[in-house]
C-alpha cells in the first residue's frame, strides 16, 4: 500500500506545528481518515496527543536524526495503517541523509518562513534555507507586515524555486501574493532594454507573467550555451546565477533559435536583440519561452558575469 506524504518544513517557531494543529483537526480533513503525524521538532507549540487522538491521529516523536529510518517507518505503517502520513521535518537536519519508504508517496511539500527572523537564517544558514525552499509546492512568509522590505528578496527567493506558490501572511493572519514589485525595465517600450543586474527578475517574470512578454522585443547581454540535446540551430541564452554559494551556481536562461549563416562558439558572450515567442515543449511538457532573434553581436565577457543573488 502506497501512503500519502504531506511534508511541513520550517525553522523553529516559522508557524508549522499551528498550521499542522489547524489541519490536523479540520472537519474537512480528519473526516478523510487516519492520520500518522511524525514530529522532528519540538517547537514553542507543543502537540496534545490525547486531544489529537480525537481526530484520527496517531502521533510519533523523533529526538533525533538516526532514529528517523527506513525501518523505522516502515514499521510505523505497518502498526497504524494510516490513510495519510504528515511529517513535520527538522530543517536542521541533513536533507540529504532523509530517506523514506518505497510505500511513501510526497503528496505536497509546505514551507514555512518567520519573516521577522528571515535575515538571520538567510545570511548566515543559507545552504540550510535553500535545501528547506527548493522542492516545496507552497513557501507561506508569516509575520510579514512590511511586503515592501519583501519585494527586495523577490529575484533571489523566485530563483531558489519559481514553481511554488509564494503567499505572505501578516500578524493578522491575512494572506496574499508575497511578490509583485515595480519591474526594474520599461516593460511597455518598443524593446524592453533589461540590464544585466536585472536579468533575473525578467527570467522569473517571464514565467510568471507570459501576458506581459509575449510578442514583445528585448535586448539583453547573456552566455551563449550549446549542446547538442538542443533542437537543431538553437541555443541557450542567459547568465549563471548564485543563488547561495559558490558551490551553487546554476544557469538559467531561455532557448533561443539562432540567425542564418550566424556562427557561434559555445560559452560566448553576445548582444541579444530577440522577440518572446512561447512554444510547447515536449521535454517539460509546457510553454516554454524561445526568443526569435532579429539581431546577434558578438561582445567580450561582461564584468560581474556571474549574477550574485546571495
Amino acid at each position: 500500500m502506497d501512503y500519502p506524504v504531506f511534508v511541513i518544513n520550517g525553522f523553529l517557531d516559522s508557524g508549522k506545528s499551528t498550521f499542522i494543529i489547524d489541519t490536523l483537526t479540520n472537519d474537512g480533513f480528519y473526516k478523510q481518515g487516519d492520520t500518522l503525524l511524525l514530529v522532528c521538532e519540538e517547537g514553542e507549540v507543543e502537540y496534545d496527543v490525547e486531544e489529537l487522538k480525537k481526530y484520527r491521529v496517531h502521533t510519533e516523536f523523533f529526538s533525533d536524526q538516526s532514529e528517523f529510518t527506513i525501518e523505522k517507518l516502515f514499521n510505523l505503517t505497518e502498526t497504524y495503517h494510516p490513510d495519510r502520513i504528515v511529517i513535520e521535518n527538522n530543517s536542521m537536519w541533513d536533507i540529504n541523509d532523509i530517506k523514506y519508504p518505497s510505500t511513501f508517496r510526497i503528496g505536497q511539500i509546505v514551507s514555512f518562513i518567520d519573516f521577522s527572523t528571515f535575515p538571520i537564517y538567510y545570511n548566515n544558514m543559507r545552504q540550510k534555507f535553500v535545501d528547506n525552499l527548493r522542492f516545496s509546492d507552497l513557501i507561506v512568509i508569516n509575520r510579514c507586515d512590511d511586503v515592501d522590505a519583501l519585494n527586495k528578496y523577490q529575484t533571489s527567493l523566485k530563483m531558489i524555486n519559481n514553481n511554488a506558490q509564494w503567499i505572505a501572511m501578516n500578524s493578522e493572519k491575512k494572506a496574499q501574493e508575497a511578490f509583485e514589485a515595480p519591474l526594474p525595465y520599461d516593460i511597455d517600450a518598443p524593446i524592453i532594454e533589461v540590464n544585466d543586474e536585472d536579468f533575473g527578475r525578467f527570467y522569473i517574470d517571464t514565467f510568471d507573467h507570459r501576458e506581459r512578454y509575449e510578442g514583445k522585443m528585448v535586448n539583453f547581454k547573456g552566455i551563449v550555451i550549446q549542446s547538442r540535446k538542443l533542437p537543431k540551430n538553437t541555443f541557450i541564452v542567459g547568465r549563471y546565477a548564485m543563488t547561495c554559494c559558490a558551490k551553487d551556481i546554476q544557469l538559467y536562461g531561455h532557448l533561443c533559435k539562432n540567425l542564418p549563416n550566424t556562427k557561434l562558439k559555445n560559452k560566448s558572450w553576445i548582444d541579444l536583440t530577440a522577440k518572446i515567442t512561447y512554444e510547447y515543449s515536449e521535454e517539460y511538457d509546457e510553454d516554454e519561452v524561445v526568443l526569435e532573434p532579429t539581431k546577434i553581436d558578438v561582445i567580450p565577457e561582461i564584468k560581474d558575469a556571474v549574477l550574485d543573488l546571495t
